[in-house]
């Protein structure tokens, strides 16, 4: 009986939490989410690198300065025999100038990296508005699977408590003479193994809660309430679903950008075929001092232009293999997006029907729950009385226990199928 009286307790603890809504966890975790907060940073490094700069189309300007200085023994030896020699002959030298550069054609390539820099951008976007459809959805379906497994635990406690209540009649009955020790020892095998199971599920409870948190970037610890009611799931026509993914599933938009960056890839390889004009100029100022020599003083100071015009010739054809692989590559890509379509499309057709298969169970699995629940609750009665056996009794408490938890995984399955689905339509609905 102290077993009985120490696990009641333990089970039937209950700390002062707080109530956490679906609505305010989405929140959270679109706030805190680690993964969310680093696809962040991601997205704004491609925007800082999408620029007419990083493109190629703006010069580039540099300042440089630079002193320097000798100090020589010069010994010279003249065709005519004439020896002139100069001790600790001494100069120094000053420089500072601004130089540009500025590419003004290059083959369209410059055109070409825009092009790619803001397909990158918007690739960067999309993956990030992936990324919380992921996250998300991870976040509902794991506070919904909680609300199931705190379901079942109050299942699990309710089959535990049958078990004590057999338990202490079959002692009873024993105790007057009216039934065997054997039926005493059964009874208490039951009931040890009801109570295993109830705390099996406790831990796995707070396994759930720590993933939540996890998801939610908070301290795994917290702990809190949540809404035990699952929303009633929204069924979905496949074809419509199909029809919506193709324009609107956020990994097949991806796809759709990574071929236009090997289209853009092909054109970056063709410049390599054009001329380049490049134009460059300087202002400078230079000064050489030699006070001993026959100039002691030069100095320079004024600007400086150029232009140069590069056209590539042969290179042993270099640029035609590049443009051939940049073409093979784009073929890949266009094969690796047929495969992702068709793929999704598998997807949505497997998870239509499992949402279909789901809801159904729902329906029948939830009655089934209901019979079974008010068939353990009159066998308990019949064996109190002596009407049923202990097997009889035994059996209508598992056949709740299976009816109960038949019913709450069908509930989650049809959710997760439901959240599933909305994410492959790229149409995540939020709680």
């Amino acid at each position: 009986m102290m077993a009985l009286i120490t696990l009641s307790a333990l089970t039937s603890h209950a700390q002062s939490t707080d109530t956490l809504r679906i609505s305010d966890a989405i929140q959270m975790g679109l706030e805190n989410n680690f993964s969310l907060r680093i696809a962040r940073n991601d997205v704004q490094v491609t925007r800082n690198n999408n620029t007419f700069g990083a493109a190629g189309f703006l010069p580039k300007v540099d300042v440089s300065s630079s002193a320097s200085g000798t100090n020589y023994n010069i010994r010279q030896e003249l065709a005519t025999g004439q020896v002139n020699e100069t001790n600790n002959y001494q100069s120094t030298s000053l420089y500072g100038g601004v130089q540009l550069s500025w590419t003004l054609f290059d083959g369209f390539a410059m055109f070409a990296n825009r092009q790619r820099l803001g397909t990158l951008e918007e690739i960067n976007s999309i993956a990030y508005q992936l990324k919380v459809e992921d996250v998300v959805s991870d976040i509902i379906v794991n506070y919904y699977t909680l609300s199931v497994e705190k379901q079942l635990l109050d299942i699990y406690k309710e089959i535990m408590r049958l078990s004590a209540d057999r338990l202490n009649i079959a002692r009873e009955k024993a105790a007057i003479g009216t039934s065997y020790q054997l039926a005493v020892m059964q009874a208490e095998v039951d009931y040890r193994t009801d109570s295993a199971q109830v705390l099996k599920q406790i831990n796995r409870v707070k396994d759930l809660t720590i993933t939540l948190n996890k998801l939610l970037g908070r301290n795994p610890t917290i702990q809190f309430e949540i809404e035990r009611k699952i929303p009633e799931v929204k069924l979905f026509d496949q074809d419509s679903v199909i029809e919506i993914l193709k324009n609107q599933n956020k990994e097949l938009l991806i796809s759709r950008l990574n071929l236009r960056l090997k289209e853009i890839a092909i054109k970056e390889a063709q410049a390599s075929r054009y001329p380049r004009l490049t134009l460059s100029s300087a202002y400078t100022v230079s000064q050489t001092n030699t006070p001993d020599g026959s100039t002691t003083l030069s100095r320079n100071i004024g600007p400086s232009y150029g232009i140069t015009l590069g056209i590539p010739l042969f290179n042993g054809f270099n640029v035609n293999r590049n443009i051939a692989n940049a073409r093979i590559y784009m073929e890949n890509q266009q094969f690796n997006h047929q495969a992702i379509e068709n793929d999704l499309t598998a997807e949505a057709v497997r998870l239509t029907n499992s949402l279909m298969l789901a809801n159904n169970l729902v329906e029948i699995e939830k009655k089934s729950a209901s019979l079974a629940k008010q068939n353990a609750d009159i066998s308990i009665e019949k064996y109190r009385v002596g009407l049923i056996s202990d097997l009889e009794l035994r059996d209508a408490q598992i056949r709740y226990l299976n009816a109960e938890f038949r019913y709450q995984n069908a509930l989650i399955q049809a959710k997760s199928a439901e959240v599933a689905i909305q994410v492959l339509m790229g149409n995540l609905q939020m709680p």
